[in-house]
């Protein structure tokens, strides 16, 4: 039963969005650095939607690795990433039960707000541990993007789950 749960196509397909969304956000393409926010930001939604429907202890192994990854390729220090992901997957480790409790508009307008919140969170860490300088520019034009893209992405989950 518990296999039959992690070989869904469902849970494959939401890995696979998270393998080709971190493959985009950190191959930096200096034309078209919308594509980089997209993905950047697709693969935060991702996350937070597959642990919030798909939740298992493999995602806190899957929030490790791309955690470092994502630290290694974009700036060259390992923790703000690593930090934010393992945190958000254990406080909702913790919290569960009552969150899925919700709604679901209540659980979209809670991951579009974690979204925006790891994000917030990231430049933080690497502010604080290492002096990282905090671009408001970018984490501006972050925000936007989320709002923009959430609600399409959300409409693409829920075809994703009905399959």
């Amino acid at each position: 039963m518990l296999l039959k749960k992690l070989l869904s196509s469902q849970v494959i397909l939401y890995n696979i969005i998270l393998f080709f969304s971190f493959s985009l956000s950190v191959n930096y393409f200096v034309d078209l650095k919308i594509v980089n926010y997209l993905a950047y930001i697709c693969f935060h939604l991702t996350l937070i939607y597959l642990i919030f429907y798909f939740f298992h202890f493999y995602l806190i192994f899957i929030s490790f690795l791309y955690g470092v990854f994502f630290d290694i390729f974009l700036i060259d220090y390992i923790s703000p990433h690593l930090i934010s992901f393992l945190v958000f997957v254990i406080i909702f480790y913790y919290t569960k039960k009552y969150l899925l409790n919700l709604s679901s508009k209540k659980i979209s307008v809670i991951i579009l707000f974690l979204t925006l919140l790891m994000l917030t969170s990231q430049s933080f860490i690497a502010k604080i541990l290492f002096d990282y300088p905090i671009n408001f520019k970018n984490l501006l034009l972050l925000f936007t993007t989320s709002i923009i893209v959430f609600f399409p992405t959300l409409i693409l989950f829920s075809k994703i789950d009905k399959l």
